[in-house]
């Protein structure tokens, strides 16, 4: 299976609705609702799990990725494919978001600075 990378970092093709979407999965895309509703205390609704991955170019992403990732925007908005590609790297906007989101910091991060130290290398 391919990896799919988040704009931040995340590892998308590891999400519970990245893989329900790709499966097609109703009852794993219901589990995830209600996991992120607890989570992140937001009323989630199936249709703002589906999720093909923020950067690809299917038209299912979830409602974050859509109506409040400021980090992908930016990455949109600057035609990077991540914020590894990004000479702004790491900016306010992502240090905030490695603080913010729950165990976010070391995989993202971690991932971002390894795609930074592979494009060095290929220089």
């Amino acid at each position: 299976m391919e990896t799919t990378i988040g704009a931040c970092g995340i590892v998308c093709s590891e999400c519970e609705a990245f893989k329900a979407t790709r499966d097609y999965d109703i009852e794993a895309i219901h589990c995830v609702t209600k996991e992120w509703t607890e989570r992140y205390k937001v009323d989630f609704k199936p249709e703002m799990v589906w999720c093909t991955g923020c950067m690809s170019s299917g038209e299912r992403k979830c409602s974050h990725c859509t109506n409040g990732c400021d980090i992908r925007a930016c990455v949109k908005s600057r035609q990077l494919s991540s914020c590894a590609d990004c000479t702004d790297y790491a900016c306010d906007k992502l240090q905030k978001f490695f603080a913010f989101f729950p165990g976010a910091e070391a995989p993202p991060k971690i991932m971002l600075e390894s795609l930074r130290k592979v494009k060095s290398l290929k220089k």
